[in-house]
């Protein structure tokens, strides 16, 4: 059974990325790659394409809404005609191919500016879901780079389909050592998740932890945990989706972890840009 679409929450301020985040959505931010430079959210989508998504929700805010349709969907006009008369109708028709392989379809839902937190977006976006029975909840500032140029998406949704769980989430293998600083995903022997521990001190940390990177293949079967998760009220504390999915676990529900093959890139710190531009250049994908 396929996912059709997925959801990218991108309406960070992007405070890590200051103060190029005051003019440019964190998610925008280049990678310069060989003699390419490419926007990080380039990657997801690159990605989600790749492993058959048809539809993807940004939640943005107003200036990021604008910035991902002139990106994705509505060249500039005045960049178009500008680029034809420097004779750059070359660029031009490359730009637009580029634009056109994605095949993909791309809605907005704009995320206002007093809510906070992980679970919003997929919350937003429930009654964009028509009655889809599966999706795909992707952050939208970070990426898994294959190499060979296959989907880590598609791998979790192969990983979905060959499994009898309710859930899939995506973890990067990671040293002990760094454990506290992530959500470590607790499972038994067979991949299945047991819950998550947020940050943990290193005594709780496994020996061969996986790390949350937020990425979940949902089911329909999260939306009570969701809905009573954005009931509670929890003063200046945001509302984190790993709240529903540790009460889904307790319920019953299943998650199989999947770990990622490729490499993890985080988009939303400069060490983590010039780090993706080094790896990525260095390790060209093989045609």
């Amino acid at each position: 059974m396929n996912i059709k679409t997925a959801i990218m929450p991108v309406a960070g301020a992007g405070s890590r990325v200051f103060p190029c985040t005051t003019a440019i959505e964190k998610c925008m931010m280049p990678i310069y790659a060989g003699t390419q430079s490419r926007p990080v959210i380039d990657f997801m989508v690159e990605d989600c394409a790749r492993a058959g998504i048809e539809r993807i929700i940004f939640v943005t805010s107003e200036r990021g809404k604008v910035q991902l349709s002139e990106y994705f969907e509505h060249l500039n006009q005045d960049l178009k005609e500008q680029l034809r008369q420097l004779g750059k109708d070359d660029i031009l028709e490359e730009e637009l191919a580029r634009r056109a392989a994605f095949n993909v379809k791309y809605e907005y839902i704009i995320q206002p500016l007093t809510q906070y937190g992980t679970a919003f977006p997929p919350f937003l976006a429930k009654d964009y879901l028509r009655g889809e029975t599966r999706f795909a909840l992707m952050g939208g500032d970070d990426f898994v780079y294959r190499q060979d140029g296959t989907s880590e998406l598609g791998a979790a949704i192969e990983t979905w389909n060959s499994s009898d769980a309710d859930h899939v989430i995506m973890g990067k293998p990671i040293s002990r050592q760094e454990g506290p600083k992530y959500g470590i995903l607790q499972s038994d022997a067979s991949g299945k998740l047991l819950g998550i521990d947020e940050k943990p001190p290193l005594e709780r940390v496994p020996e061969q932890p996986v790390a949350n990177i937020s990425r979940y293949l949902l089911s329909e079967s999260i939306w009570p945990y969701l809905g009573a998760e954005m009931a509670k009220n929890r003063g200046s504390a945001e509302h984190y989706i790993t709240y529903p999915i540790n009460n889904a676990v307790a319920a019953g529900y299943s998650f199989k972890v999947h770990p990622v093959g490729g490499e993890y890139m985080d988009g939303g710190s400069f060490e983590g840009l010039m780090r993706a531009s080094e790896y990525i250049s260095a390790h060209p994908i093989a045609c």
